[in-house]
């Protein structure tokens, strides 16, 4: 990070570990560099690859995003997916939370089950996986299909 720190700090940001749990590195983005919108360009191009460079032994770098987001529950996962189901059932298809891994730890997981003919569509299911990963705001968040 010693490296890369001189160009955050020349936007007027900077860089710090919050955590490691085995090979997930998670960093925090601190000054200009944790409200810009290139935030996420930053960690992954440039932070993340240059960590995984001179670490191979690094499986993932997430962004520490702080608290604030809503709590990742079955209860406000399903509360995401009413805002798209009328849509699905309009094209006859189904979605259901499957199951909710790892809530609290380094890496959550959601895993959803998807039914009908919207089910094959790749763009619903981008959709999907957007919108949830912008309500929880959670670095790391997986969302993955039975």
């Amino acid at each position: 990070l010693d490296t890369m720190r001189p160009y955050l700090m020349s936007d007027g940001g900077n860089v710090r570990v919050t955590d490691i749990d085995g090979g997930i590195v998670r960093l925090k983005l601190e000054g200009a560099c944790g409200t810009c919108p290139s935030s996420t360009m930053t960690m992954k191009m440039g932070l993340e690859r240059g960590l995984r460079e001179k670490i191979p032994e690094i499986i993932d770098v997430v962004q520490d995003l702080g608290e604030g987001g809503p709590e990742l529950s079955p209860e406000t996962v399903e509360t995401v997916l009413d805002t798209v189901r009328p849509f699905l059932n309009v094209a006859g298809g189904t979605i259901e939370l499957s199951d909710l891994r790892g809530v609290g730890g380094m890496q959550p997981a959601i895993i959803l089950k998807m039914g009908g003919k919207s089910a094959a569509l790749r763009s619903v299911k981008t959709e999907i996986m957007q919108r949830l990963q912008r309500n929880f705001m959670i670095p790391g968040l997986r969302i993955d299909w039975a």
